[in-house]
Parts: C-alpha cells; sequence; structure tokens
C-alpha cells in the first residue's frame, strides 16, 4: 500500500522491527484474588503483593534489550535474540513462576522468536502474536506451563546441555520451560548465599493440596497436572515432600521465601 501524500514515516518505530524472544506470559488464579479482595482486606493484601512481585521480580536490562509490559493478569517479556538473552529470559520465567506460586498464583504462558517491536509505548510482530497463541489456544497450553514454540526448542537443543536442562517435555513435541528446576535440584547441605526452599515447599504444597480438595473441572486439573510434575521432578529425589490431597492442612508460619536476584548467564566458551 503505497504513502499516502503528506504522510510521514516514523523511523523509530518501523525500523526497529528486529527478532527477539518474546514471552506471553497469563497469571491463573489471579481473577480470584482480584474478587476476592473486595470484601476482604487481607485478600487486598496479598493481590497488592503479587503485583509487587512482578515488579520486583523482573527488571529490564538494557545491554540484551530485556523489557516487560504487564497488565492485570497478563505479561509480556522480550529481549533480544541471543543466548545470553535466553538464558535470562528462562531465569526470569523461572525467578518469577516460583514466587508467584507461593501465592497461589500458576503461570501459563507461550515463548516465541520473531520479528517484534517492543517499547514504552508500542508492543506489535508476529512473535508477540504467536506467543499469545501458544497460551491462549486451549489445544496448546492449557495446563500451568510456558510452551516454547517448535524454533525456540531447535535453538535451545542447539546450545547444548547447559540450555536444555531449562526445557521439559509434556507430551509428543510439547517442550516447556523447566521452572521447578530450582526445587528439582535442592539439597539440604548448607552453603553461603543458599536459599533454603524446605519452607517455600512446604507453603506450595499446602496451595496445591487446598486447589485438589476444592476446585472442580478445568482447574481442578490444572491442579493435578502440577501435582505430576512436582511429584516426578522434585519429590522423586526424596528431598523436598511429595504433593498428595493432605500435604498440608493448614498455610505453614514464616514459610514465605522471595528471590528478587539475578543470576548470569553462562560464558560464551560454555555455550
Amino acid at each position: 500500500m503505497p504513502l499516502e501524500q503528506g504522510e510521514i514515516i516514523d523511523g523509530d518505530l518501523v525500523n526497529d522491527y528486529r527478532t527477539k524472544y518474546v514471552a506471553f506470559l497469563d497469571l491463573l488464579g489471579f481473577r480470584k484474588l482480584v474478587e476476592r479482595s473486595g470484601a476482604d482486606v487481607l485478600e487486598r493484601h496479598r493481590l497488592v503483593e503479587a503485583l509487587k512481585l512482578v515488579r520486583d521480580t523482573l527488571c529490564e536490562n538494557p545491554s540484551i534489550n530485556f523489557r516487560f509490559t504487564y497488565f492485570s493478569d497478563c505479561i509480556v517479556l522480550s529481549a533480544e535474540h541471543s543466548p545470553q538473552a535466553l538464558w535470562q529470559v528462562f531465569q526470569s520465567i523461572e525467578l518469577l513462576t516460583c514466587n508467584l506460586l507461593q501465592y497461589d498464583i500458576l503461570v501459563r504462558g507461550g515463548l516465541s522468536v520473531g520479528p517484534t517491536h517492543h517499547s514504552k509505548d508500542f508492543l506489535y510482530g508476529t512473535a508477540v502474536m504467536e506467543a499469545y497463541d501458544l497460551e491462549r489456544l486451549k489445544e496448546k497450553a492449557k495446563n500451568p506451563l510456558v510452551l516454547l514454540s517448535p524454533q525456540v526448542v531447535q535453538e535451545v537443543e542447539s546450545l547444548g546441555p547447559q540450555f536444555k536442562q531449562w526445557i521439559k517435555e509434556d507430551g509428543t513435541d510439547r517442550f516447556f520451560i523447566h521452572y521447578l528446576m530450582r526445587y528439582a535440584e535442592y539439597s539440604t547441605s548448607m552453603e553461603v548465599g543458599k536459599v533454603v526452599l524446605t519452607y517455600p515447599a512446604q507453603r506450595i504444597a499446602y496451595f496445591i493440596g487446598k486447589r485438589m480438595n476444592n476446585d472442580q473441572d478445568g482447574v481442578l486439573r490444572k491442579a493435578e497436572w502440577f501435582q505430576r510434575y512436582w511429584n516426578d521432578t522434585v519429590a522423586a529425589r526424596g528431598v523436598l515432600p511429595r504433593i498428595e490431597l493432605d500435604s498440608q492442612s493448614t498455610l505453614p508460619a514464616n514459610s514465605l521465601t522471595i528471590i528478587n536476584r539475578r543470576l548470569v548467564a553462562p560464558s560464551a566458551r560454555h555455550q
């Protein structure tokens, strides 16, 4: 379509359209939290803390063009197309998911790669649409997982074992970010600076067990899927407990452990 007379191209918006990693995340359970917060001060407090978690867990990184935008229960992350950026995307999603789990909020989404523009004013691109479709289509990421597009899976496999540890398979040709990896690798050995995960694990078990006792239909199936994921990858090592219907009868006191730090990506010689 040709330019109309007097029409001027916005070079900044048009030219800043580059291949990027893009994740679209949906916070499951957020809507119910908002509804309960209307008449309950404690629930309103939980809602505010959940919003703070999104703000404080994620942080923009200009060196890899990592940025995020969120509205209500939806978050979009993007970063440049590089191994370092992909590592940061994986880690950011893992940290955010594990933090939100402690507030009984599950995360579902999609991660893709492709042409994208992401600024404080505008967000558009084919990768944005693909990530959105991965999350929204029921036959795709219907469970609490962040599903990877085929191209992202191919790139992860080409980057070697360090990157491949970040993904798990959920059925044929369905790969998702292994956001429980921190818990799956946890040991009780004491080390300086090590985050103790025993108590947050109990907190997560309480919330999932409660969901399995009280929820129905699709919501229940999401909790059951998470139970299988946890028991197969985390509890199987025998360090942290299994999630069962009666895992925790009451919410463990002083069990909240929020992680707001970012680890560095592996050096180029390891990629």
